[in-house]
């Protein structure tokens, strides 16, 4: 069953740059839809829909799109014209090769100011006497009917003969058989067909067999032609074949499997803890009753929607020992699996001396001592009185000495400076 959905409305709307709030006209048509809906939410700017030749049984979910002018729903499953006094704009309702009996039901649109065309071709109820008469004086506002325009002497006489026109049409119909209540939206099961067999002949007999006009019949004619679509896809493009699933080994050792690249985490692998955590990601919006599962001695799985996760335990666990919970904020599965080895105790805390760390880093200071008998105290005061002597020394001219006896007085030396 196709479904008007967000994804085929876009499909629908690329001459719109696929927006449906600004989208004005879409084709709906040949799609297989059972049902109207959705369109009065998502397109309220709707002018002109085309749901034709459908297997559609109701006219319902339309009564929010008020600029809707055009609506098409020829080759359809409608019984009954309804649920269409809120379309305040509707100018054209084709209605072609339904399954309209009761020619009454056309009293919905009297209220529709704007309606000016009707068309219903291949009803059961164009059949009925005075069908046209009646359809013309319900509807004043009516222009054509059937693809043929209405006529000012026309609408007189259908006007003057109303109320003798109404009880014959009432007679008319009470003498009918009335048909089995139709119930939109249900309809025979049809089998999937073997895409081995013989499937132009299948269908050349299908096509064949003699069926009612009815809405039930034109719903399994719909179904049938689906399933012989399916079966001509699958003959074409068979499907791959499944690979066998395998958790163990020829001998039965189980196998680290990861089927949907889950991120996990195993902690307390070391000899000091006493339990085996295994923390699981999957997805946080999955409902806990879609997990399933198993911890053995060895090993554990867990299966989420036919996806298998396996993961070897790097030694024995208690299975009936551990626990499993749910992180409510990140949707984790933090699965708890109690060693059968019991814990090593952890070494204490405080750190051993080593004696060659101990002399490798051990530093020797050297004792300076000084002579008897120095006063520390006055080493800076005696200094700065030195300096304080030495700024007031005032510097004397040398005196003059005389000539050593073997000195020569020599003109053509130049004196010493």
């Amino acid at each position: 069953m196709t479904r008007i959905s967000l994804e085929l409305l876009r499909k629908r709307a690329e001459h719109n740059n696929k927006e449906l709030f600004t989208l004005e006209e879409v084709s709906l048509h040949q799609e297989g839809i059972e049902r109207i809906e959705f369109l009065d939410t998502a397109c309220k700017q709707l002018k002109i829909l085309y749901l034709q030749n459908n297997i559609i049984g109701k006219i319902e979910n339309v009564g929010r799109l008020k600029s809707l002018q055009y609506l098409n729903l020829a080759l359809n499953n409608i019984v009954v014209i309804e649920n269409v006094e809120g379309l305040e704009s509707l100018v054209r309702l084709d209605l072609t090769v339904n399954f309209i009996q009761d020619v009454r039901s056309v009293q919905t649109l009297k209220g529709l100011e704007h309606f000016r065309e009707l068309y219903l071709t291949g009803n059961p109820c164009t059949s009925i006497e005075h069908y046209r008469d009646y359809v013309i004086a319900t509807l004043p506002q009516l222009e054509t009917l059937d693809g043929q325009a209405i006529l000012r002497s026309e609408r007189i006489r259908a006007q003057q003969r109303y109320e003798s026109i109404c009880k014959e049409i009432d007679e008319q119909l009470d003498d009918l058989v009335a048909p089995a209540k139709y119930v939109p939206h249900e309809g025979p099961k049809i089998e999937e067909i073997d895409p081995t067999t013989d499937l132009d002949k299948a269908q050349a007999e299908f096509w064949q067999e003699e069926m009612e006009h009815t809405p039930e019949a034109r719903y399994r004619m719909q179904k049938q032609q689906e399933a012989f679509e399916r079966a001509e896809e699958l003959k074409k493009n068979p499907p791959k074949p499944v690979k066998e699933r395998k958790l163990y080994r020829a001998d039965g050792t189980p196998l680290n499997i990861n089927e949907g690249d889950w991120e996990f985490v195993l902690e307390g692998q070391d000899i000091y803890s006493k339990d085996l955590v295994l923390d699981f990601t999957c997805y946080k919006h999955l409902d806990t009753s879609q997990i399933d599962l198993d911890v053995q001695p060895t090993h554990v799985t867990i299966k989420i929607k036919n996806k298998v996760f396996q993961l070897v335990l790097p030694e024995p666990v208690h299975p009936d020992g551990g626990k499993a919970q749910r992180s409510q904020i990140t949707g984790h599965l933090v699965v708890t699996m109690p060693k059968v080895a019991k814990p090593v105790p952890r070494p204490s805390a405080k750190k051993q001396k080593d004696p060659l760390e101990e002399a490798t880093t051990k530093v020797e200071k050297l004792e300076v001592t000084g002579p008897a008998g120095v006063d520390y105290t006055r080493i800076v005061r005696d200094a700065a009185l030195k300096r304080a002597a030495k700024r007031d020394i005032v510097p004397q001219k040398p005196l003059p000495r005389d000539n050593d006896p073997d000195f020569v007085d020599d003109d053509s030396v130049p004196p010493l400076l």
